[in-house]
């Protein structure tokens, strides 16, 4: 692994060995599998191998005309990391699944993911660490530039949150940015008719369904980067009308309606547009 670790629970360096590595301090020791620095005692029943979907568009030059498809990939993720982390810079992926080709092309990536099955998938990052952000990111203080998320945050319980702030904060160098995407409590009047109508199938399908513990309002995720001590220079609302991601749709077709096939039929059509990972 060319990126160094330390230990999750004393935040001494790890001794890199052929299958381990090992803390210099207190002598733990985690198994290195395919390259991938495994610091979990025992897999994830919920996430373990559910995500592995990549992001493998990589543009052909940096110049306008070649770079702009990134606009459209995963709501604008891609371009908002790109614009605010300049390249070069190391960049820790939390939630990062099979990651982002572009990312791994352009910054010294660390991906870091619950799921062993996911990192193994991940040959285009220098570093893949199996760890749980909400206990501890296992990096060194003050040695990242960034630290990025796509529909990770709101997988977090908002009692944690909290914790992998402080952690983000510690491993960011001064001036490192945080830039995350993630789904929110909405008040989007087309999931708003559908929350009121069945409450129980909305917690099903948007919340249990995916792991959305940590759906809350824009203001109050807001709040927290702030208690944290970061300054946030962009907070942008978006899927405000009822133009929805494609996920949304295959879920809203669960509801009986009188619109329900075209609901069906929007999910369809997503489902052929993007793959998108859904558990049973």
């Amino acid at each position: 692994m060319n990126i160094s670790i330390v230990c999750p629970h004393d935040y001494q360096p790890l001794v890199e060995t052929e299958s381990a590595v090992t803390c210099t301090k207190c002598g733990r020791q985690y198994p290195v599998r395919d390259g991938v620095a495994c610091t979990l005692e025992s897999a994830d029943n919920f996430y373990e191998g559910a995500y592995g979907n990549k992001v493998l568009f990589l543009p052909r030059s940096e110049r306008p005309w070649h770079v702009w498809p990134i606009w459209l990939i995963n709501g604008g993720y891609l371009w908002n990391v790109r614009h605010f982390v300049p390249a070069g810079s190391t960049v820790v992926e939390l939630g990062c699944a099979g990651g982002v080709l572009y990312f791994g092309k352009r910054y010294r990536m660390v991906g870091c993911d619950l799921s062993l099955a996911s990192l193994k998938k991940l040959e285009f990052y220098e570093g893949r660490i199996q760890a749980d952000a909400s206990a501890s990111i296992p990096l060194p203080d003050d040695s990242v530039d960034a630290v990025i998320s796509s529909y990770f945050w709101e997988h977090i319980p908002p009692a944690l949150k909290p914790n992998i702030l402080r952690e983000c904060s510690r491993i960011l160098k001064p001036g490192g940015r945080i830039v995350f995407l993630y789904d929110v409590e909405t008040e989007n009047p087309l999931i708003r008719h559908y929350k009121k109508k069945d409450i129980a199938l909305y917690n099903e399908q948007f919340l249990a369904r995916d792991a959305h513990l940590g759906y809350q309002k824009p203001a109050e995720n807001l709040a927290m980067f702030v208690k944290a001590g970061f300054q946030v220079i962009k907070h942008q609302g978006m899927e405000k009308t009822c133009l929805q991601s494609p996920s949304a749709y295959i879920k809203l077709a669960q509801f009986e309606t009188k619109v329900e096939p075209c609901l069906h039929g929007l999910s369809d059509w997503a489902a052929n547009l993007i793959s998108i990972p859904i558990r049973p």
